[in-house]
């Protein structure tokens, strides 16, 4: 009987409301069915653990006493606070870290700010970049009040993918292309996201039991409503074919960022009794917004290297979807999403394309089955799990290669 490769699995979890959380829940089931899996997360969540999970769950405090046990170790890194953790474990004891995204500053000032380490990072510069880059490190740190500024990042995803890891996860091939361009030497893998079966949920019953109307035509915006997400087109474009469409409702469900005036700007564009801001929704919520929804509109700019997990989840309950051209969305077939391009002509193309699909069910019936049947076939959530330990079988044979040969030349 083959050896079952045990891996050391860190992310967090829920109740933590990351990205990462949610797509570490749904992946560990799949991965779990591959690999032998311990998951490794806040150390207050592992304490209080849910009944039922099908893998060992630990604080990152644990992991000390029993790291020689593991075969290979994956780090879900993120860009948030809640991640800080995890890149001091990474940096520690190495491993296949998973990058969700190219841009880490945000950690990086959290750790600084949570450490106390400000100085360590400058000095850091100082010994890996030279007295230039110290010093126009150390001035942006001083104009900004914070430590992680951007030379500081990139001296640490050079550290991180350079040095440290055995391997690298991306789930985007813009990711990947500028992976490899910097970093050549790092083994790197692209996998899909991977997005679970949604549930099959009537859409008027979705309607009822949230109290939308049953006639009403039903726009939805799924994710952080940062101004990144451009919630502010959408919502032009909303309020022109509202027009020519009353009773239509536009649904923005998500919790909206500090400072970004979306209720004042719905009474501006007098659609303030057509917007419903549902804050924060748990996924069996926001399934039911998705069921209930006849168009998504999803005009957001992607953080570096990240990708469309959000859009690839409304496309798994088959609804039409109306994207930028750029990509990453431009990988995606033209019968499956609908693309506009950015200009001053945007909002009118989106006004166009609502009011087509508004307008047409058949027209919005194919968009719908060419949308789910793309996320079934090209992110299969069983088919991420088999790339990952795949990969992750690879990375060891050849740690365990370039092993023997070191203590070969040794003796």
């Amino acid at each position: 009987m083959g050896h079952t490769m045990r891996v050391a699995y860190f992310s967090p979890l829920a109740p933590q409301r990351t990205g990462t959380s949610s797509y570490s829940e749904e992946l560990l089931p799949h991965l779990c069915r591959q690999i032998q899996v311990d998951a490794y997360t806040d150390d207050r969540i592992a304490a209080t653990q849910e009944v039922g999970r099908i893998y060992p769950l630990y604080g990152y405090r644990d992991f000390a006493a029993q790291h020689e046990r593991y075969d290979q170790l994956v780090f879900q890194l993120g860009n948030s606070p809640e991640h800080v953790p995890i890149y001091d474990l990474f940096r520690r004891y190495g491993g296949v870290v998973v990058l969700h995204e190219l841009d880490l500053s945000t950690l990086l000032e959290a750790k600084a700010l949570r450490h106390g380490d400000g100085w360590g990072y400058l000095r850091e510069v100082r010994r890996h970049e030279g007295l230039g880059p110290f010093l126009r490190t150390a001035g942006d740190a001083l104009l900004r009040g914070q430590w992680a500024a951007p030379q500081l990042a990139q001296l640490e995803m050079k550290r991180l993918v350079g040095q440290r890891a055995a391997g690298v996860i991306v789930h985007g091939r813009a990711a990947r292309e500028h992976l490899a361009a910097h970093y050549p030497e790092a083994p790197l893998c692209e996998i899909p996201v991977g997005i679970p079966r949604p549930p099959a949920i009537d859409p008027t019953e979705a309607r009822e039991a949230l109290g939308l109307p049953t006639t009403a035509f039903v726009c939805i915006a799924v994710g952080p409503l940062v101004p990144e997400a451009r919630i502010h087109v959408a919502m032009q474009a909303f309020a022109r074919l509202s027009e020519r469409r009353p009773g239509s409702l536009f649904v923005m469900a998500g919790e909206p960022a500090p400072g970004y005036p979306l209720h004042e700007l719905a009474q501006s564009l007098g659609i303030a009794g057509a917007i419903r801001l549902t804050g924060h929704v748990d996924l069996a919520t926001l399934y039911r917004y998705l069921a209930a929804a006849d168009v998504a509109l999803s005009l957001g700019h992607l953080k570096h290297g990240e990708a469309p997990a959000g859009l690839l989840r409304v496309m798994s309950m088959g609804k039409p979807a109306i994207v930028p051209s750029h990509p990453p969305y431009a990988q995606m077939p033209d019968h499956a999403v609908v693309k506009v391009e950015e200009g001053a002509s945007e909002v009118s193309q989106v006004v166009a394309a609502l009011w087509a699909l508004a307008s047409h069910p058949p027209l919005r019936l194919s968009y719908s089955r060419q949308a789910a049947r793309y996320v079934q076939t090209e992110h299969a959530l069983a088919a991420t799990a088999r790339q990952y330990a795949a990969f992750l079988e690879q990375v060891s044979t050849v740690q365990v290669a370039e092993g023997l040969l070191l203590r070969e030349q040794a003796g």
